[in-house]
């Protein structure tokens, strides 16, 4: 992957160390501390993207990484958010709704809170996408969460972990750039679905 860059930006609440490569419209990908890095995905990704791959540390908000991305110049963005990072991912989305043009986490994980029993609870303005590795050990986790967000796709994709970008670059690249090039248009249904090999 060439032209990478590496930095970090301070805000009053934290510093966000962030990779960024790339050209074209920006792609934030908030990563949690100890998974922060690019994948052979970031390098297919930047083929049509801006990608800054910011590290978010346990405690950060989406007001630090709000408050980051507009130091860094960056209006409107499409957000991905994986693993833990992605309750970040969905608050900035909640809190920034007119800056965030769609939303896609990578088997999102909020192991501290209960599956809603009552159904979805959060509601977000923008086009949202999940995916989910069918052998992702957390899973049911994963799920839960996505069952959390209403109207959201579904995308299980075949034979990857939890980390789908790393296991599955090329499916894990394919599916996020047709569901942010098109949004509501994207090509998988609501129902669902699993991409095999």
């Amino acid at each position: 992957m060439a032209g990478i860059r590496e930095s970090a930006v301070d805000t009053a609440e934290a510093r966000l160390r962030y990779l960024e490569t790339g050209q074209g419209p920006a792609l934030v990908h908030l990563q949690p501390a100890g998974q922060w890095g690019l994948t052979r995905a970031h390098d297919l990704l930047c083929q049509r993207f801006r990608v800054l791959a910011i590290e978010v540390s346990p405690d950060a908000t989406a007001s630090a990484v709000a408050l980051a991305l507009t130091k860094l110049g960056i209006g409107s963005f499409d957000l991905l958010g994986s693993s833990r990072a992605g309750e970040v991912a969905v608050q900035l989305a909640l809190l920034a709704p007119e800056r965030v043009q769609a939303l896609v986490l990578e088997s999102p994980a909020r192991p501290d809170r209960a599956r809603a029993a009552d159904g979805p609870t959060v509601r977000l303005a923008i086009p949202t996408l999940v995916t989910i590795g069918t052998r992702d050990g957390a899973g049911e986790m994963t799920r839960a969460f996505a069952d959390q967000i209403a109207d959201a796709h579904r995308v299980f994709v075949y034979d990857a972990g939890s980390a789908i970008g790393e296991d599955r670059p090329e499916a894990f690249a394919e599916v996020v750039i047709d569901f942010l090039e098109r949004h509501e248009a994207f090509v998988i249904s609501r129902a669902d679905t699993v991409i095999h090999p």
